[in-house]
């Protein structure tokens, strides 16, 4: 496993995926993790490539992405601190690897299985949301699944650019300003850079 800026089991601790797991189980993956840093723009790793290990982000941001042949970028995912990345290719082509985790802990193994299955459960409700929902919709439903906590009011901070949001919901950056626009004219949103106030929560979600 290669992570950055890990100082120990408690930084593992705070991942969701190893919060319940043995400290044996932490001290292990640590032994042989390695430490990286990376700059803004930096890749991580590309399709295709074999898998070493899964990636703990204690700190900043992965964006997950496809580029077609002519530089066009469509976003799949944003991925913030704390989370694992590249589980899915431990459980695929790292088989050998998902065995060591459940040799030293069957539930740690259990966990890690469950959170592929919530980031392919989660993709497929994109595809669905891409397909039978409008554009409209996408945002609307982006903004209501951000919300931290269950309230008649909330603010909302975009983890990542709008150009990147906008991406990441299938629509172009100025569809996607044009939809803030249009909610915010309606007084169902109000704009702060990346903040956005929702006056009303179950108003905003009627219109969904």
């Amino acid at each position: 496993m290669a992570a950055a800026q890990i100082d120990g089991v408690s930084a593992l601790r705070n991942l969701p995926l190893f919060q319940d797991a043995p400290a044996p189980l932490l001290r292990r993956l640590l032994s042989s993790a390695r430490t990286l840093s990376l700059a803004r723009g930096d890749i991580l790793f590309k399709a295709g490539e074999p898998a070493e290990g899964m990636y703990a982000l204690v700190k900043g941001q992965i964006k997950v992405f496809a580029r077609a042949d002519n530089g066009q970028e469509k976003v799949i995912e944003v991925v913030t601190a704390p989370a694992c990345v590249g589980e899915s290719l431990l459980c695929t082509e790292g088989r050998g690897q998902l065995r060591a985790v459940e040799h030293v802990s069957h539930a740690a193994a259990l966990s890690l299985l469950a959170d592929v299955s919530g980031r392919l459960n989660s993709l497929v409700r994109d595809i669905e949301a891409v397909t039978l929902q409008t554009a409209a919709q996408r945002v609307v439903g982006y903004l209501l699944r951000a919300q931290t906590c269950p309230a008649a009011s909330c603010t909302v901070s975009l983890p990542a650019s709008k150009g990147t949001i906008a991406s990441l919901l299938s629509v172009t950056p100025e569809h996607f300003s044009r939809i803030l626009h249009d909610l915010q004219a309606r007084g169902l949103i109000s704009v702060q850079r990346r903040e956005i106030v929702i006056p009303d929560v179950q108003r905003l979600a009627a219109c969904a």
